[in-house]
């Protein structure tokens, strides 16, 4: 399942580089000085430039109610969560920090879904799936975050 997320993630990076023309500099202002960094950052905006590579998170491809890990480890910054589910019962990723930010994926069903979020080192994060009942039978765990060096 992990080569269907790369060549999710390549095809998406190809179309965002196709749809940008010239490329551009990334939305933090940073010029990677070309346009095939500049797309790949525009579709893949956790990518180590901007804080840690991609979480990636999968559901049980059994059909169990729960995903193929319970620790993730990031490094603080921004992080594109990336979300496979290969079943046809629905389920996502939210990512909540202590103080109560989160970030969630979109609910899906045999798909592939990503979002971003923002990192600290000084709080808290678990990652869970929010629908109903999911969370309970197991569908939990937690984000380790380490200093970027």
């Amino acid at each position: 399942m992990k080569k269907a997320s790369i060549l999710l993630v390549l095809v998406l990076a190809a179309s965002a580089f196709a749809a940008c023309g010239d490329g551009g500099a990334p939305s933090t202002g940073t010029n990677t000085g070309t346009s095939d960094q500049s797309a790949f950052a525009k579709a893949h905006p956790g990518s180590a430039i901007y804080g840690s590579p991609p979480l990636e998170f999968e559901a049980d491809p059994g059909g169990d109610l729960a995903y193929t890990t319970d620790e993730v480890t990031a490094k603080e910054g921004n992080v594109t969560i990336e979300f496979t589910n290969p079943q046809s019962v629905r389920h996502n990723v939210v990512i909540e920090a202590a103080s109560g930010s989160r970030a969630a994926t979109g609910t899906i069903a045999n798909d592939f879904a990503a979002t971003t979020i923002t990192l600290n080192i000084r709080e808290k994060f678990i990652f869970y799936c929010s629908v109903p009942g999911h969370r309970k039978a197991g569908m939990e765990g937690i984000v380790r975050v380490q200093r970027r060096r």
